[in-house]
């Protein structure tokens, strides 16, 4: 175990940068059907063999489609794509399984769920395949699937929960539809946003009910955001111009300018941070049962929690690295950087913890609860 101490806390940097990809945003919907095909063949393995077998479903592609929008409606020309690419096991002891009609079902209860007016602009294309031999045997002795990187931190900044924040009110107004991005700078106690929401073209008959629904998003946030800020400027959609403004029919800009990919977007804590340490992993549709991918992300965010509220630490970042074929629970490197006072033996005992606590994080993650 290794623990160091930071000179200085994260607040006190002169600048600091975030940013939030919304529920509907293309990379966002991605990371989302890549989760909810997982948590679907989970539970088709579970009832049918009793554990979850090997699968990986984070290649999830969304290609853009077509469409023309006017104040007050608008027409899809061509329905966008959805491939859910990755790896599945399709047949066990001598049955066969379904992956693609899972897939299928799966992803357009989540499209649907998800964006009030999707209607049916969407098809999907299920392209799984089979893992290979020597990770389905991985899977079987629940040891790690792979050589990976877990981080995680907390607490979180005044500007990283107020861009968590803003990305939940921005959803809630009226004419907004899911497909928001939040981009927070903060420079001293100065604080900057950048709010893009694609706005629902039968919410707006004309430009003056658009600037409306802008102007009450941009309150609404403004109003929500912590206090003492020095300074405060909050935009929204910042690239409008008199012809070109972002009016959408489905409430998702992949109905005609933006694809997506499992990914791309906010990391497992739900933000992109680039001031703090982050993976490139892509946690979503990694199987929860032993693909560290997932899992120790999910872990050293938690481990890192229970740090500040448990032992004192002010500031507290974990750093989990597995070794493929090893136990989960013994990674080849487990380690803390942390500001402020408390007993390495402490540290190490809620890190340790939160390794043997992996089972269940899996059965949180099956509950939709992660």
């Amino acid at each position: 175990m290794i623990i160091e101490k930071l000179p200085i806390p994260y607040s006190e940097h002169r600048f600091e940068i975030v940013e939030k990809k919304g529920l509907g945003h293309p990379d966002s919907l991605c990371d989302g059907i890549s989760d909810a095909v997982s948590r679907g063949l989970c539970k088709y393995y579970m009832d049918h063999f009793g554990h979850i077998l090997h699968h990986n479903v984070d290649k999830v592609l969304i290609s853009a489609g077509r469409s023309e929008t006017g104040f007050g409606g608008g027409e899809i020309l061509k329905l966008m794509s959805i491939i859910i690419g990755g790896r599945a096991t399709d047949r066990f002891q001598g049955q066969n399984i379904p992956v693609y009609e899972i897939a299928r079902e799966c992803t357009e209860k989540y499209m649907k769920s998800t964006l009030k007016n999707i209607d049916n602009y969407f098809e999907v294309e299920p392209r799984l395949g089979m893992g290979a031999s020597e990770l389905k045997s991985l899977a079987e002795k629940v040891t790690a699937n792979d050589t990976s990187i877990g981080v995680g931190f907390a607490p979180l900044s005044r500007l990283e929960t107020d861009v968590h924040k803003a990305e939940v009110i921005m959803r809630t107004v009226t004419g907004v539809g899911e497909d928001v991005k939040v981009m927070g700078l903060r420079t001293n106690d100065d604080l900057l946003l950048t709010l893009s929401a694609a706005i629902v073209s039968k919410y707006a008959t004309g430009m003056d009910e658009y600037e409306s629904i802008k102007s009450r998003v941009r309150q609404k946030v403004t109003d929500s955001l912590s206090s003492g800020w020095e300074g405060l400027s909050v935009t929204v959609n910042a690239a409008d111009t008199n012809k070109n403004i972002y009016l959408t029919k489905t409430g998702t800009s992949a109905e005609m300018g933006d694809d997506g990919e499992t990914g791309r977007g906010n990391r497992a804590n739900g933000l992109i941070t680039p001031g703090r340490p982050m993976t490139l992993e892509a946690h979503a549709g990694k199987n929860p049962r032993n693909h560290v991918g997932k899992i120790y992300n999910l872990i050293a965010i938690r481990a890192a929690d229970d740090l500040v509220r448990q032992c004192g630490v002010e500031e507290a970042y974990v750093y989990l690295v597995s070794k493929i074929g090893a136990p989960l629970d013994k990674p080849q490197l487990k380690a803390a950087r942390i500001y402020g006072d408390a007993a390495p033996d402490k540290i190490e005992y809620v890190i340790d913890y939160w390794l043997e606590m992996i089972p269940g994080v899996m059965e949180d993650f099956l509950a939709g609860k992660c």
